[in-house]
């Protein structure tokens, strides 16, 4: 079946990669987890996606799916008042730039 046939809930193999990078998101958020951690587990559900050929928007909303599964939201992601973004909202922008800097192959 190719990305374009799959259904939009479709699973595949993902969910054990997609688990462990929200078991990730979870510990880093509770102090008991790395940044490296969290940072490989978001590397090898993007080389999972990828190895899927899902196109780079399916992959970043899984990403995002993943995400919102460990309890964090987009609304993280910005402060109105230019404030210091919390750790929430490190955690959401940094795993989705590294997905995204991941999928197309960056080596940074």
């Amino acid at each position: 079946m190719s990305a374009s046939e799959r259904p939009e809930s479709y699973d595949g193999d993902h969910g054990a990669a997609a688990e462990r990078l929200r078991i990730a998101i979870r510990a880093v958020l509770d102090g008991t987890g790395s940044t490296e951690g969290l940072h490989a587990a978001a590397r090898e559900l993007v080389s999972e996606l990828r190895q899927a050929d899902e196109p780079p928007e399916q992959a970043l909303v899984r990403i995002k799916q993943t995400l919102a599964d460990a309890g964090l939201r987009p609304g993280y992601s910005s402060n109105s008042d230019d404030s210091a973004l919390g750790i929430e909202a490190t955690v959401y922008r940094d795993v989705i730039a590294w997905s995204i800097r991941q999928y197309y192959g960056a080596t940074s």
